[in-house]
């Protein structure tokens, strides 16, 4: 049987093994899936004990995870983030999960001004994913002035004809602000919310945040994060088992199934 993960902290939120699980029933996979609670400091202990065949990483570690691996995939070396491991090599799902959710609900990214909420691991990813996608410009909002400006630095690096703006058309929240248990929380200020806005959240867990409810309630498009979500784990499933699961799975049953969950 082989046998996958995903670690973070925290990690109680995770529908990854149920995701996982339910594309191992449709095909009959002999797999397991769990999720391990890693903090920080046992990060190190962690990579140098687990016997895994692969795993997913999530919050904090999509960037402090980096110098324990033997080698980067292009995207995510480009990115400075990763989000799935095979055999000590580092990938990252996090943008291609991004622009299949929004492939999804039929929105073009083309030519719009973007604003990311955040400037941790998925705000990397969602940068390049958004300059892949021939975004107009990208904005960076965070608490932290100085994490802001070096994402900023690095989105500049790659895409240099940025002229960020004042005024977005799609916002972008990679916060965990919102996230269960604690889901009163709002990655911004309910002001700033317009009617022509397209909010983003890559939060799956509630699967309508309060601040996408509020959004829709202002008039504002409002795309979730379970697509993402199930977009970014059938593509490391792909790496895992080297072969395209995301291209046989039926993902209307995982949404469905995935939605009982909640």
């Amino acid at each position: 049987m082989k046998r996958f993960a995903v670690i973070g902290d925290p990690i109680a939120h995770s529908l990854s093994p149920n995701l996982h699980k339910e594309v191992y029933r449709q095909l009959g996979l002999d797999a397991s899936f769990e999720k391990t609670h890693v903090i920080p400091d046992n990060l190190h202990s962690f990579m140098n004990s687990n016997e895994l065949d692969g795993f997913n990483v999530t919050i904090p570690h999509k960037q402090s995870v980096i110098p324990f691996l033997d080698e980067l995939d292009e995207s995510a070396q480009t990115i400075g983030a990763v989000n799935c491991i095979k055999n000590g090599k580092g990938f990252n799902t996090d943008w291609i999960g991004f622009l299949q959710a929004l492939e999804i609900n039929e929105f073009n990214l083309n030519g719009k001004d973007c604003t990311i909420l955040g400037a941790g691991g998925a705000a990397r990813a969602i940068a390049f994913g958004l300059v892949k996608a021939g975004v107009k410009s990208i904005s960076i909002k965070n608490r932290t002035k100085d994490k802001a400006e070096q994402l900023l630095d690095w989105i500049n690096s790659v895409f240099t004809n940025n002229d960020p703006s004042e005024i977005p058309d799609v916002i972008i929240n990679c916060t965990p602000l919102g996230m269960w248990p604690e889901t009163e929380s709002m990655p911004m200020a309910l002001n700033e919310i317009k009617p022509n806005l397209t909010l983003v959240d890559t939060i799956y867990n509630p699967i309508e945040t309060e601040w996408l409810k509020l959004g829709k309630e202002k008039g504002a498009k409002v795309i979730g994060g379970l697509d993402m979500f199930i977009a970014q784990g059938l593509a490391s499933a792909d790496i895992w088992f080297g072969k395209k699961i995301s291209e046989t799975v039926d993902i209307e049953k995982i949404r469905q199934f995935l939605n009982s969950q909640f």
